[in-house]
């Protein structure tokens, strides 16, 4: 069973939406917290990683984040199921990896915005 980690999802109507796509795919839907923006994406899921960032981020991390967590031969379903449920592209998706495990939610949201400007300006520059 995998999990999906939701970062900035504060309706309870958008994490419902979420969890009415999932279960098809038996997936686990856990909201992360402000209290668990600092602790590394892997260690949410069980893994073995380096301890928390000290404190609470306090900010907001300017939009939404999922983290698809042992999910891999289930995302060309449950992408589409998410897009029907209203989950559109202006919420980040990242699938986690070895790579990525050690990072928290702050600095993988970064990342992805950081690709998305890099990708929409090689957009407008065509």
């Amino acid at each position: 069973m995998g999990t999906i980690l939701l970062y900035g999802f504060e309706e309870l109507n958008d994490i419902l939406a979420v969890k009415a796509a999932a279960g098809p795919f038996q997936a686990e839907v856990k909201p992360v917290w402000h209290d668990g923006w600092r602790t590394p994406i892997g260690a949410l899921v069980g893994r073995k990683t380096r301890p928390a960032r000290e404190g609470v981020f306090s900010g907001k991390l300017g939009g939404k984040m999922m983290v698809f967590c042992d999910m891999d031969s289930q995302m060309d379903d449950l992408l589409p199921a998410l897009r029907q449920a209203g989950i559109g592209p202006e919420c980040y998706k990242a699938v986690l990896t070895a790579w990525n495990q050690e990072w928290d939610g702050i600095a993988l949201f970064a990342e992805l915005q950081k690709e998305r400007r890099v990708i929409e300006e090689r957009r407008k520059g065509k």
